[in-house]
């Protein structure tokens, strides 16, 4: 081992990877941080509010509220957590700790929901499990446009699951959870998907059908 590490061209190849490596790094994460910048600037052009960063667009993300609010929420804001598109020490720690790309959309509404939906990829969330107190208020729904269940709690949640079927045909290979509830009382509305699959062009869309579940959770019969 000695040896090898006393052999110049050795550590000069290895000082040249290490270079490489680090290059790779510094331009994936630009790269990155240019389109974490033109996807926030594609939310702040899907509504007619302000974007106000509490985290401004980089390599890893970006935080922002909608200001003013749109109709119907009293907040609004969109959460990005990404990597970098090709960075291989990113993929290394993502691989390790299992996280991935994120987009959160999390909305208040100015009361509780009247109608609710849970849905989870592959699985109904916990929260309308059986095993929770007020679990059997939740209906179960199968719906053959995913391919899996979901739940929905209230009197009329025709408008609310319709909404998200809608949510679903447009953008159901990104959708991770879906959440509608009245349970925690700083979210009412909850949208995480695959934030490194969505397109600029696709948040204006996604904006108008996260305020669309917003109208229809406040629907009573």
């Amino acid at each position: 081992m000695l040896n090898l590490l006393n052999d110049p061209s050795l550590l000069i190849a290895l000082a040249a990877t290490l270079a490489l490596l680090l290059l790779a790094w510094v331009a994936a994460r630009v790269q990155t941080a240019r389109r974490n910048n033109t996807l926030a600037q594609g939310f702040a052009d899907s509504t007619r509010s302000q974007l106000v960063y509490a985290r401004t667009p980089a390599g890893a993300g970006f935080l922002a509220a909608f200001v003013p609010p749109p109709d119907p929420f009293v907040r609004l804001e969109v959460d990005c957590r990404s990597s970098a598109t090709v960075d291989p020490i990113g993929l290394l720690l993502h691989a390790v700790s299992r996280r991935h790309d994120r987009l959160m959309i999390r909305g208040l509404l100015p009361e509780r929901p009247a109608a609710e939906l849970v849905w989870a990829t592959g699985r109904i969330p916990g929260l309308a499990s059986a095993q929770r107190a007020r679990a059997s208020l939740w209906v179960q729904r199968r719906s053959a446009l995913i391919a899996g269940e979901y739940a929905v709690r209230g009197v009329d949640t025709a408008a609310l699951e319709y909404v998200f079927a809608d949510l679903q045909a447009r953008f159901g290979p990104l959708l991770q959870a879906v959440t509608v509830t009245g349970e925690r009382a700083e979210v009412h509305v909850e949208i995480v998907l695959a934030g490194a699959g969505l397109r600029t062009s696709q948040t204006p869309a996604l904006v108008a059908t996260v305020r669309s579940l917003g109208r229809a959770a406040q629907r009573r019969a």
